[in-house]
């Protein structure tokens, strides 16, 4: 089987916006499958053309640790403020 692959895209381009979405869905889905196991991969690798961009997966966004803040250190009073021996 062979197949005309500009004219594929110039038929694609044709469609209605709710016509290539639904195209899109078809081909992230399940019946991707199921279409390859009739048609084979060569086919699947033709419409994986028309397949909806994957979504970019986001990123992990971290911070660097903060560095730890010293806390101002209370100064003895009384007799705690006298050294010991």
């Amino acid at each position: 089987m062979e197949v005309d692959i500009d004219a594929a895209y110039n038929n694609y381009a044709a469609l209605t916006d709710e016509e290539k979405n639904t195209i899109r869905v078809l081909m992230n889905g399940p019946a991707k499958v199921i279409i390859s196991k009739i048609f084979g991969e060569d086919f699947i690798g033709v419409l994986g053309s028309f397949a909806a961009p994957a979504a970019p997966t986001p990123k992990k966004r971290t911070m660097a640790p903060a560095m730890p803040q010293q806390q101002p250190q209370a100064k003895p009073q009384g007799l705690a403020a006298r050294p010991q021996r």
